[in-house]
């Protein structure tokens, strides 16, 4: 699938921009593109429970997530032989909401985080790494086995388990080759940096020379990206992903 976006600028609105509006609009650009990537991985990830009725676990509605639950699945896939998403760390990845991470820090039961951690002083500071607004933050939880992202955008229930107004959030948990992404270059493709994965290359031209498009200089500035991408599940009906729906107690 290819994703292409553009915007041109003129010279008048740049002369009476006050901010870099070039640079801005093409980092908003860069946070479509990648939401776009994000929404495309996710779908091929909520499709694996069509292959494998292990994939999808359902906490009962009112129940918050919990260590527990994240062990379970993670055992689950080691019971079917699948290997660690980074095998050097024997660590799966995951995704996780926020809200979901709130619930784990504010769950004080036996053998949660905050039981295994307060026992010592390295535990203690390690529940402070743990607290975290920093969506670029890898979040470890104690005995999981996982390394998580924080992300806002994971697939939501509405309505969950038939409740009206009830909203259960998806925890992935991913092992390799849990979804095999593509990317297909092309000439004239934005590449996404292999030394910084995250960041997206933006075409970003702020001061265009006149040519035969363009004589009389009227577009001096522009931003634009364009991708070929997709992702997959392996051709397999053992899938090596999981994801956990669960609702909150935060909001």
């Amino acid at each position: 699938m290819e994703y292409a976006d553009y915007a041109n600028f003129s010279s008048l609105s740049l002369a009476t921009a006050i901010d870099n509006t070039v640079e801005n609009i093409g980092r908003e650009l860069s946070y479509r593109l990648g939401q776009s990537l994000s929404a495309i991985t996710r779908a091929v990830a909520d499709g694996a429970n069509a292959v494998d009725a292990a994939v999808r676990v359902s906490i009962a509605g009112g129940t918050s997530l919990a260590l527990a639950n994240i062990r379970a699945q993670v055992q689950s896939l080691a019971g079917r032989a699948v290997m660690p998403f980074n095998e050097a760390e024997s660590l799966f990845a995951g995704v996780i909401h926020p809200f979901a991470v709130g619930d784990l820090l504010n769950d004080s039961s036996n053998n949660s985080a905050v039981d295994i951690l307060k026992r010592t002083v390295p535990g203690l500071q390690r529940m402070d790494d743990l607290v975290s607004v920093d969506l670029k933050d890898t979040l470890e939880f104690p005995a999981t086995g996982v390394a998580f992202f924080q992300s806002n955008l994971v697939t939501l229930s509405t309505a969950y388990q038939g409740s009206s107004g009830v909203t259960a959030y998806r925890t992935y948990i991913f092992g390799q080759d849990g979804v095999i992404a593509v990317r297909l270059g092309a000439r004239g493709d934005n590449a996404i940096d292999d030394g910084n994965w995250r960041n997206l290359t933006m075409n970003i031209e702020q001061n265009a020379p006149r040519s035969v498009s363009d004589p009389s200089g009227l577009i001096p500035g522009w931003t634009s990206y364009r991708v070929h991408y997709t992702a997959s599940l392996p051709p397999d009906v053992t899938q090596r992903l999981r994801t956990i729906d669960a609702t909150s107690a935060i909001s």
